[in-house]
Order: structure tokens, then sequence, then C-alpha cells
């Protein structure tokens, strides 16, 4: 099973903020793409993010969960600064390294942002795309005229 983490910048800040972490795919679709795509606001953590805010997405795939991931992280960069203490003679490095943040999580995993998102906001999902097509006042005659004609064959008007 694969967890799905999004992280943002909106406007209002240049740094990354985690919405959303743990997601599944059916999730994502509901609670990021599909409002995204119809430019209608994003709920999360008792927020509402306009899309027209966001300046950056990434949406990020990993084996574990959240927690989990930034656990290794921040291992990782614990180990690093102990590395580098033991192999610098002159200076030493006192931190806790990084990790702790949830939006670190946009480090960890895949980068699986263009997978679900290729347009900017508000463009629509196919399905509202076709309705908008259909729901054309030219297409709308077209139709109109073809079943007109069908009817009246049917019955056998000339």
């Amino acid at each position: 099973m694969s967890y799905i983490h999004v992280t943002i910048k909106s406007k209002t800040s240049d740094n990354w903020l985690c919405i959303f972490k743990d997601l599944s795919v059916s999730d994502l679709k509901k609670k990021l793409i599909n409002p995204y795509k119809l430019g209608k606001s994003i709920y999360y953590n008792g927020n509402i993010l306009s899309p027209s805010e966001i300046t950056q997405i990434k949406i990020s795939e990993t084996e574990r969960p959240h927690k989990d991931e930034l656990k290794t992280v921040q291992e990782d960069s614990y180990n690093e600064v102990q590395e580098f203490n033991r192999n610098s003679s002159s200076l030493t490095f006192v931190s806790a390294g990084h990790g702790y943040n949830d939006y670190e999580i946009n480090e960890c995993g895949k980068d699986v942002t263009n997978s679900f998102i290729s347009t900017g906001p508000g463009l629509g999902t196919p399905f509202t795309a076709t309705t908008e097509f259909i729901k054309h006042p030219w297409v709308v005659r077209v139709i109109g005229g073809l079943v007109f004609i069908a009817v009246a064959t049917y019955l056998g008007f000339k």
C-alpha cells in the first residue's frame, strides 16, 4: 500500500505547507484533485484554501505513513550531523537536524504531481468539459435538428 502526501506553497508564504498526509488515491481525488480542477475551494485542517492562492503543489507517494517517513528523515539527518562532527577537527555542528516539520515529507518518496495535475486550477475535468460542449448552443441546435429529421422520417413526413 502507498501513502500520498500533499504540500503546497501559497501566494501569502514562500514556505511549504503540508495540507494532506497519508491519503489514498480516491481520497486525493476527492479532497484535492476534483476541487482544484473545478476551481473550488480546498478544505484542510479547518482551513479553506482557494486554488488561485496556490503557487506550487507537490504530491509525494511513499511506502510508509507520514510519521514513519519523517522519523527516517530525522534519523538520517542526525547521522549526517554526527558524521560531520566526527570528521571535522575544527568545527562542531550542533543541530537536531531536520525532519521535524510536516512539510518535509516532500523530500521523501516519489514525486507524482504530474500524474494527477497537468493543468491549472478551474479548467475542469473531462466530464465537465464534455458537458460544457454538449450545452453549447450550436451543438444543441444541430442535435435538435437531427432528432427532428429522424422523428419526421420515422413518422413519414416529407
